[in-house]
């Protein structure tokens, strides 16, 4: 991955495909912490690319019995979370040698698809969403669910943690993004809405500025520590559904239902370049962690690597 430019505002315009895969149902895809893993969630489990991506997986994960809908990785890189249709939640360890990855225990206690899952910077809980309009926390140590939050009236779509672990924030079908205190401050307080339901969210690098995608075709951008609406991005006709920050914090990926990515600066809302390369909806986006390569996935079941050669 060396060899690739690291992706700016000023030659985002230059991004090209430099290789593709084909994967069926696609939900999400995600760099590990390290670079060397990419996984990508689908209708028949996670598929693990290691050290390239193309042609067999490295290692495909099928333990759950519904489609997967998320992934997340721990900051260190020792442990992945997967949610799913089936209603639960797997952690799995990943060998520091050789990025195998093992299932390690599994989580039940909703009642519906989980729709997304986080893990906090110490990767000691998660966070997890579900079409049971619950956030649940959970301790990844011992396995047990150590919270429950509830106030939301619809599916609860996407959970991220910001402020350094401090605060789980969350999106919901009901439109609203709402904050949760984990010291008890602040249970369920509405951080603001969109005109239509909520497909993302994701928290800067920084963990103080947040990001949302809604169906409402806009992208808006939010500043946690003022819980204060910053920029509102007109960024996909019928919807956006995917966001990446990099790993800078001064540029945004978005994807959406009109098949195309953007490139926003974060600082001014300026869209500094448009990309085309799928036939449907882009679903989920992921930058790794040099800031070299940006991953699409889209309803064309295909991944792309884009990076500037």
């Amino acid at each position: 991955m060396a060899q690739y430019t690291q992706i700016s505002q000023n030659n985002v315009t230059e991004l090209s495909v430099l290789s593709s895969v084909k994967r069926g149902w696609i939900s999400e895809i995600a760099w590990s912490p390290s670079g060397h893993m990419l996984a990508i969630a689908d209708a028949a489990g996670v598929a693990l690319y290691v050290e390239g991506i193309g042609g067999a997986p490295t290692q495909i994960l099928d333990a759950h019995t519904g489609p997967v809908k998320c992934i997340a990785f721990s900051h260190d890189g020792s442990v992945m979370a997967t949610g799913s249709a089936d209603t639960t939640i797997r952690l799995w360890d990943i060998h520091p040698d050789n990025d195998t990855v093992a299932e390690r225990i599994t989580l039940e206690g909703h009642d519906d698809a989980v729709e997304d899952v986080a893990l906090s910077p110490r990767g000691t809980m998660l966070a997890s969403c579900s079409a049971d309009r619950t956030i649940r926390l959970w301790n990844t140590e011992i396995g047990r669910q150590d919270g429950l939050f509830t106030g939301h009236k619809q599916l609860v779509s996407t959970v991220q943690f910001a402020l350094g672990g401090q605060l789980v924030v969350s999106g919901s079908w009901d439109n609203t993004i709402r904050l949760w205190d984990l010291h008890g401050e602040t249970q369920g307080t509405i951080l603001g809405n969109h005109d239509d339901w909520l497909r993302n969210l994701r928290v800067s690098p920084g963990g103080t500025m947040l990001a949302s995608a809604s169906k409402d075709m806009t992208v808006r951008i939010w500043d946690l520590l003022d819980a204060e609406q910053v920029h509102i991005l007109q960024a996909h006709v019928s919807g956006a559904d995917a966001l990446a920050f990099h790993p800078n914090g001064t540029l945004l990926a978005t994807g959406g239902r009109d098949n195309l990515m953007k490139l926003w600066n974060i600082n001014t809302g300026e869209n500094l370049a448009t990309l085309e390369g799928h036939q449907k909806p882009v679903l989920s986006l992921s930058f790794n962690p040099t800031g070299t390569m940006l991953v699409s996935g889209s309803g064309d079941n295909q991944v792309n690597v884009w990076g500037i050669g």
